[in-house]
């Protein structure tokens, strides 16, 4: 869910850009006249969003285009959801740094959180490739226990009569 956010905003700049922009290249006139710290934000955000492969912009402006067509309803559902998720982070990670027993300064701490949810992503992307191999070879194995039943020159009428 926050990469879903972060791509609508980012999304939402691109596109915004894009709208104030009528040539490619890079200029003053290509951020919003905003706020210096938003000005860098943005353009911190459009380099970003530069960086990706077709494929991953194409991705995010159409989860910007979801986004769009959702009512504020369904909105503040999804935003629900995303605060809820967070906290479960937030405490999931405080559980963490208190059950490792360290006393670590600010910048320490910051970066115990950080390589926390690097680790946590990593774990949490390998259970869900470990389950969908699973999925896979249990589809498998289903389907030829199918294909074995149902090829058997037997009908399933005189199949089920003789096991009565």
């Amino acid at each position: 869910m926050v990469r879903f956010f972060a791509a609508l905003i980012l999304a939402g700049f691109a596109a915004e850009s894009q709208a104030q922009v009528p040539s490619s290249s890079p200029t003053s006139s290509a951020v919003p006249q905003t706020s210096p710290s938003s000005a860098s934000r943005f353009e911190l955000l459009r380099k970003a969003f530069d960086q990706l492969s077709l494929e991953q912009q194409e991705r995010i402006l159409q989860n910007f285009h979801r986004w769009q067509d959702l009512s504020q309803d369904e909105k503040e559902v999804l935003r629900q959801r995303e605060r809820v998720q967070r906290q479960k982070l937030d405490a999931s990670l405080n559980e963490a740094y208190q059950k490792s027993g360290l006393q670590l300064n600010d910048e320490q701490r910051a970066q115990f959180h950080k390589r926390y949810l690097q680790e946590r992503r990593r774990l949490e992307e390998q259970l869900a490739h470990d389950i969908q191999e699973k999925r896979q070879a249990g589809n498998a194995a289903i389907i030829e226990m199918l294909k074995k039943e149902f090829s058997n020159p037997k009908s399933p009428v005189s199949a089920a009569a003789a096991a009565h």
